[in-house]
């Protein structure tokens, strides 16, 4: 069987995607107050195309069931392809994707995933799939054994779909979040998937919320 040759673009995309999809559960280090927990509530966004993306993600990681947790992680990372050099040799080119983590009180977390509740929502088979359209996904995991909840789906500008225009109101809401909450330097990530340490990889001064619905 023959191997296929990782190309350097190739690698970096495959690290920014795992990045994007993001870690099991993030923590603060601080054994005292603790900030964080599994991923609750994740909302995603690829522009572009799978082989050319721009991505985005903002998660936010806690638990709503620990009376003592007062504080969630929200996590936010993007990743413009257009900014590899695809021939640049790796060894000078070390790999930044820039990202951003701060603390939302608990309470704001439940707000946003109520916002989602009873909302009207379908499973659209297409057999055209345009790979340039944007895909946006949701995902809700109160609890990992009855309570989660998980959509993908490709959005259609000028398309009125309720559930885009909830995602669209709790991304901006994120979005504030990000620009007005503390922000947290030093967490502790599960990432099995990601081969390298991802602190090594995130540009914490470099995030700035870029990427919208159509």
């Amino acid at each position: 069987m023959k191997s296929v040759k990782s190309t350097f673009y190739g690698h970096v995309r495959r690290t920014a995607y795992e990045l994007w999809r993001g870690p099991d559960y993030v923590l603060t280090p601080d054994e005292d107050n603790p900030v964080g927990g599994l991923c609750i509530l994740r909302l995603a966004l690829r522009k572009g195309t799978s082989m050319k993306p721009l991505i985005e993600s903002r998660a936010v990681y806690t638990s709503l069931t620990d009376d003592t947790q007062h504080g969630a992680i929200l996590r936010a990372v993007y990743w413009d392809s257009q900014t590899v050099k695809r021939d640049s040799p790796p060894e000078t080119t070390p790999i930044r994707i820039p990202a951003k983590f701060v603390q939302v009180p608990v309470e704001r977390v439940r707000q946003w995933i109520s916002a989602f509740d009873n909302l009207p929502t379908s499973l659209r088979v297409s057999r055209q799939q345009d790979d340039s359209l944007p895909i946006c996904s949701l995902r809700i995991e109160i609890d990992p054994v009855d309570s989660v909840f998980e959509k993908v789906w490709r959005v259609i500008q000028n398309e009125d779909i309720e559930l885009n225009h909830t995602w669209q109101d709790i991304w901006q809401e994120m979005n504030l979040a990000l620009q007005t909450c503390p922000s947290i330097t030093e967490m502790e990530e599960d990432f099995p998937c990601v081969k390298s340490q991802p602190d090594d990889v995130y540009d914490l001064q470099a995030y700035k919320p870029s990427l919208d619905l159509p």
